[in-house]
């Protein structure tokens, strides 16, 4: 008979065996960079990850992306980002969970509760960088989320899994936004976090598992990495195409996309332009009604839209036949023209399936193409490497340095501040990686994870026997 339980202390010997090897300060862990169980292509492609959020957070963003002008190409970080470390999060949950072996049974059960106390552990760091008052949009928090949801899934064979991923790809946007349509955009801290936040669940799910999908076929195969690259050019065209002439068609050429990092938020606007001022005793308001609320400011428009509000009785009636009301302000809604605009908008933080399809084949194709070149470019990109090792501990340490320059709140920044910050980082990063390895989060995250869910063991005739888990 088998039973497991806590793994009691062991001998040194023992413990000694299942240790990783530990490279040597300086030359030692220089010459050992990188070399397997790691895979440089996935930490390079970390790196760029954080740098483009950190790029997304402090450098001028043109508003819209423009292949035929390279000084708007600097907008490819918006969005695209966080959707490639999203999709890099699916990849270090398959290698954290067995690579290309699916883990069953007592092993299944360690690695899915290692998952949540890890996630456990990030949501928690990105609730206290929430609590700084950045205009951050923090990612952790649904990091954190993503890493726990993901027990559902580390189980399944990889086709289950892409299907999965295909489906809350395909129909997930759409359907949330059916739903939300049709409970009237209701609101709540629930819905908030899990639906109509700056990240959905549903998308972020998808493209976990694309990642996930991704690392149980073994990354470090060629044929792995230039299936990647394929799939993800195709998804890309498929996605940004499609995207881009439902926009023309809807906006036309005279539209730009605007986001607003602050609120997450993202809508098509006419072409900006800044208003002409004039004195009041000059203003033409032939036509116009102006309403004086006492404060020393009017609020003028044309007669025919001005419309009075309802008196407090009249108000109170109305919200009493809710059920009276609600197929009118269902038609008002246009449920079927919200869903479609979920499934084709393809613009950075929609949450539309052309997004996903878009950003994540991109992400998909990035990373493929880093694994075919990543090992020739270990030394030459080592400190963007470098960055990748401790995403964690990189992602948190931006956050930090902006709400120190620009406060609570704060908007006012130096022009400079991305170049600081991107130096910093990789500096600051690489000396770490070489003099200590592994970042200050990333340790931290690792030690309570395995204080939370020890490693269990199995007492069976020979006596205690660690159980394998690649967590």
């Amino acid at each position: 008979m088998t039973t497991t339980l806590p793994l009691p202390p062991r001998p040194d010997t023992l413990v000694a065996s299942l240790a990783p090897p530990t490279a040597q300060p300086g030359p030692g862990r220089l010459r050992s960079f990188g070399r397997a169980p790691r895979v440089v292509a996935l930490d390079i492609a970390r790196g760029i990850a954080v740098l483009g959020m950190a790029a997304a957070h402090t450098a001028a963003l043109p508003g819209e992306l423009r292949w035929d002008d390279p000084s708007t190409w600097v907008d490819l970080v918006n969005g695209r980002s966080s959707i490639l470390f999203a999709v890099l999060a699916g990849i270090s949950i398959a290698i954290m969970t067995g690579r290309t072996r699916i883990p069953a049974g007592p092993e299944l059960a360690h690695a899915r509760l290692r998952l949540v106390a890890r996630g456990l552990v990030i949501f928690a760091i990105g609730l206290v960088l929430e609590l700084l008052g950045t205009s951050i949009a923090v990612i952790l928090t649904f990091y954190g989320a993503v890493y726990a949801l993901a027990i559902l899934f580390i189980g399944m064979r990889v086709s289950r899994i892409v299907i999965w991923a295909a489906s809350l790809a395909v129909a997930g946007p759409a359907l949330v936004a059916g739903l939300m349509a049709l409970a009237l955009s209701s609101s709540g801290s629930g819905i908030s976090f899990v639906l109509d936040g700056t990240y959905s669940i549903i998308v972020w799910t998808a493209l976990m598992l694309a990642g996930l999908a991704l690392g149980r076929l073994d990354v470090t195969r060629r044929k792995t990495a230039a299936l990647a690259l394929a799939a993800g050019v195709v998804l890309s065209a498929v996605g940004y195409t499609v995207g881009g002439v439902w926009a023309q068609d809807q906006y036309g050429d005279d539209s730009s996309w605007f986001f607003s990092s602050e609120t997450g938020s993202s809508s098509f606007v006419d072409e900006w332009y800044e208003p002409e001022m004039v004195p009041g005793d000059e203003a033409d308001l032939t036509g116009m009604v102006c309403e004086d609320y006492g404060d020393g400011y009017l609020s003028c428009y044309p007669e025919e839209d001005y419309t009075e509000f309802p008196s407090d009785d009249l108000a109170l009636e109305e919200d009493a036949n809710g059920w009276a009301t609600y197929p009118d302000a269902v038609a008002t809604a246009d449920v079927g023209g919200t869903m479609l605009s979920a499934f084709l908008s393809s613009s950075p933080h929609s949450g539309g399936t052309m997004e996903i399809l878009g950003s994540g084949g991109l992400a998909l194709a990035l990373i493929g193409l880093l694994l075919l070149t990543g090992e020739a470019l270990r030394y030459v990109l080592l400190p963007l490497a470098a960055v990748g090792t401790m995403p964690l501990t990189a992602y948190t340490a931006h956050v930090v340095a902006i709400w120190a320059v620009m406060g609570p709140g704060g908007w006012s920044q130096p022009p400079q501040l991305f170049w600081l910050l991107a130096a910093g980082l990789l500096l600051g990063c690489t000396l770490w990686a070489l003099l200590l390895g592994r970042g200050p989060l990333e340790r931290l995250t690792a030690r309570a994870s395995a204080r939370l869910a020890p490693r269990p063991v199995t007492v069976g005739p020979a006596g205690l026997e660690p159980t394998t888990s690649a967590v």
